[in-house]
């Protein structure tokens, strides 16, 4: 994919684009206001977009420091009940609970390379790439969410012994609340800067059809817009570029195809089915309706991590992996840090990166 943005060749004007992306890229803007905008423009493209902002992603090499965060790192690949491809994980560390680590759209496993050597200390931590990203096979015609969430209970049932909690960024979220039903012994779910439209109902296949059809047309063009709505002032410029990069080259047939997919999750039906904690851990770059959430599912909490873009575990690593930390610590032992400790970890001014 080419390394700068250009214009989608589409039927909407370059200066209808630009407002709609400058509009939804606003941390002040509202979720309303860019759906207003995306009205006004005749065009269910932003809205596509604006659905699928809480599942895309940006990848990230792989962490040197990977193999030193535990005396025993595996690898392996496990076949998918969906379509029999294959899918590739990594695991490392030991413990009584485990963490299955879940990446978002056009990324990989390496997407979490700040968490392993903190959380391998403690539990079994548990790496997957998913069909069509890093080492996993791709090719395939389902990319719905579903589907997805199938591909991680398999390597679940392969690899994972007692009590598990599946941790999924942006697209990763839908993707664990899928695989939920599926995992006899999970103890919760954790869902980072995602579901802020878990309210919202699935277009229409015709609508949805033709809110792709820009982006089918000028995929490059249309996905450099939308990655830089994903950033703040403070998104180091190494990690944006790292992330474009990485992003830009994902396969457009498999990209269009998430997309697709995720438009079409049903989250109230995902709702519905989950027995066991949610918590979101959000940037506050974009609002969270966290409220109107709660209405839906009681059990859901929202943590909210100030001051960064969609990558809170990359931008703030020290911030986010405090965040978890007390998460996992009331699950296991009904008890989160407190006092000093907690205040140092999360500071919103710390220099995290």
């Amino acid at each position: 994919m080419p390394g700068h943005a250009h214009e989608p060749n589409c039927h909407l004007s370059a200066q209808v684009i630009n407002t709609i992306r400058r509009a939804c890229r606003a941390p002040a803007r509202s979720l309303s206001m860019c759906l207003f905008l995306n009205t006004r423009a005749n065009s269910l493209v932003g809205l596509v977009m604006l659905f699928f902002l809480a599942a895309c992603g940006g990848g990230a090499d792989e962490s040197p420091e990977k193999a030193s965060a535990t005396s025993e790192t595996r690898q392996g690949m496990t076949p998918s009940t969906v379509d029999g491809l294959d899918i590739a994980w990594e695991a490392a560390g030991a413990g009584p609970a485990t963490l299955v680590f879940i990446h978002g759209w056009q990324c990989d496993r390496g997407f979490w390379r700040e968490q392993i050597a903190q959380f391998a200390d403690g539990y079994r931590v548990v790496l997957v790439d998913l069909p069509g990203h890093g080492e996993s096979a791709g090719g395939r015609e389902d990319w719905s969410m579903a589907a997805f969430g199938q591909d991680v209970a398999a390597v679940v049932r392969e690899v994972v012994s007692g009590p598990v909690v599946l941790i999924g960024h942006s697209m990763g979220g839908p993707v664990i609340l899928e695989a939920a039903p599926h995992i006899e012994a999970l103890v919760g779910l954790v869902a980072v800067d995602t579901l802020r439209d878990a309210l919202a109902s699935p277009p229409d296949e015709a609508a949805l059809s033709a809110a792709l059809a820009p982006v089918e047309a000028d995929y490059a063009g249309v996905v450099q817009g939308f990655i830089e709505s994903m950033f703040v002032a403070s998104t180091p410029p190494a990690l944006r570029a790292e992330i474009q990069a990485t992003m830009s080259a994902g396969d457009p047939e498999t990209g269009i195809g998430m997309m697709r997919g995720y438009a079409r999750m049903d989250y109230a039906a995902a709702f519905e089915r989950l027995a066991v904690p949610l918590v979101i851990i959000n940037s506050d770059y974009r609002p969270t309706p966290a409220e109107a959430l709660r209405e839906r599912y009681p059990a859901l909490r929202v943590e909210t991590i100030e001051g960064v873009g969609h990558f809170p575990m990359l931008e703030a690593p020290q911030r986010f992996n405090a965040a978890l930390e007390d998460i996992l610590a009331v699950w296991f032992d009904g008890a989160a840090r407190t006092g000093a400790d907690r205040q140092q970890a999360t500071e919103p001014a710390e220099q995290d990166v």
